[in-house]
C-alpha cells in the first residue's frame, strides 16, 4: 500500500483529535492487521472510498474514549441512552471527518467516501477485503488509545 495514500490517514488522525478535543495523541508504529484474529475495541466507525483506489477506512475505539469525547465536545446528553447514543453518533461523525480531511490532502487523486457506519460490540466482525492488507495506524491518548484502519486497492 501506498505511503501517499495512508500518510494523510496519519496527519488527519493527528490533526482531527487535537483539533476537535484539544489533546495531542501520539502515534505509534503502523502495523499490518491481522484480520482473522480478535481486538480489544469496542466501537469501528466505518467508511467506504471509491475512485482512484477503492477501499475502507475504519476509526476503532474503546466505550470509555468515546464517552471521553462526547465530554470534551460539550454536548450535553439527558440520560445514559442519550448518551451512548450520541458517543456512537460522534464517533460516526469522526471517521468521516478524518476521512474527509485526509482525501483532501491526497492530491492528484480522485476518491470519494461513503457515508460513515458505526459497529459496536466486543470484538465485533468487520469485513474486510481478503485480498489486501489492512494497515493499522495506532495512536495513544491521556484518555485511552484509538487506532485508523485502512485498506486500499
Amino acid at each position: 500500500m501506498n505511503a501517499k495514500i495512508i500518510n494523510p490517514f496519519l496527519s488527519a488522525g493527528l490533526s482531527t483529535f487535537e483539533s476537535m478535543f484539544s489533546i495531542a495523541p501520539t502515534n505509534k508504529e503502523p502495523y499490518i492487521l491481522k484480520v482473522d484474529m480478535g481486538h480489544p475495541w469496542e466501537i469501528s466507525g466505518l467508511l467506504g472510498v471509491t475512485g482512484d483506489y477503492n477501499g475502507v477506512v475504519a476509526f476503532r475505539l474503546h466505550k470509555v474514549l468515546s464517552l471521553k469525547m462526547l465530554e470534551l465536545s460539550g454536548m450535553v446528553v439527558a440520560n445514559k441512552d442519550e448518551q451512548e447514543e450520541m458517543a456512537t453518533g460522534l464517533v460516526s461523525e469522526f471517521t468521516n471527518i478524518i476521512a474527509g480531511n485526509a482525501v483532501s490532502m491526497i492530491p492528484d487523486v480522485n476518491l470519494n467516501v461513503s457515508p460513515p457506519v458505526t459497529v459496536s460490540g466486543r470484538n465485533h466482525v468487520i469485513s474486510w477485503p481478503r485480498n489486501y492488507p489492512v494497515i493499522a495506524i495506532p495512536f495513544v491518548t491521556k484518555h485511552g488509545p484509538f487506532e485508523v484502519d485502512v485498506c486500499f486497492k
